[in-house]
This record gives structure tokens, C-alpha cells and sequence, in this order.
């Protein structure tokens, strides 16, 4: 994988990638988006559900 770094604006949704990387570009990318915009939105975070384990009858081991 070949990665590329370049700063632009987005435009209704759309990132305008540089002509100059367009030609280099086959197939499928991955996308990593950093927004350097401050007043955004918070994007809510991942919460997991809370779960308990019973370990009454476990016998603890470092190993050998």
C-alpha cells in the first residue's frame, strides 16, 4: 500500500483529490480523514455494555 498526503477543502461532501495523485491511483483505496476543524460536532463514543464474570472458583497462575 502506497499512502499520499495532501490538504484540500471538502465540497458538498466531496474530496477533490490533486490531479498530480489521480494518475497514480488504481483500484481501491482506504480512506483516513483527520478534520483540523475545531468546532465540529463530537462524534459519539463507543461504549460497550457492562459484564461481570464470576471467578469465586478460579485458581490464578502466573505459570510455572
Amino acid at each position: 500500500m502506497v499512502a499520499y498526503e495532501f490538504q484540500t477543502a471538502l465540497k458538498n461532501g466531496i474530496i477533490q483529490i490533486p490531479a498530480e495523485i489521480q494518475d497514480k491511483i488504481i483500484g481501491k483505496v482506504k480512506v483516513i480523514l483527520m478534520s483540523e476543524d475545531t468546532n465540529e460536532k463530537e462524534v459519539s463514543k463507543l461504549s460497550f455494555p457492562y459484564f461481570a464474570v464470576d471467578t469465586t472458583n478460579y485458581i490464578w497462575s502466573r505459570g510455572s
